[in-house]
């Protein structure tokens, strides 16, 4: 994942919040007028762990299979409301790595 942390951190889509005294890195998804949407990298580590390795538009794109709170699920990109997120990244060339 770190190609596309540094594609996403240097289009400034990733920042770092102190959360109970300790930082943690966020993905920037959205902007809105009443706020933004974020992820924290581990959430998302943990949906995508499966492509961690070759995080491409195309990976991410696909099924993932993943366990939250002991309980296993499989969903798309879609499903999840990432996919739009990820057609974004792909137009703003931030998968060129």
């Amino acid at each position: 994942m770190n190609r596309l942390y540094f594609s996403l951190k240097k289009a400034g889509l990733i920042f770092t919040r102190d959360i109970d005294q300790k930082e943690e890195d966020f993905i920037l998804l959205e902007t809105r007028r009443n706020g933004s949407s974020e992820v924290d990298i581990a959430t998302f580590e943990a949906l995508f762990e499966d492509v961690k390795e070759n995080p491409t538009y195309e990976a991410l794109s696909g099924s993932h299979t993943f366990k939250l709170d002991g309980v296993q699920y499989t969903m798309t990109a879609e499903e999840m409301g990432y996919q739009k997120y990820f057609d974004q990244w792909k137009e703003q060339g931030l998968f060129n790595f």
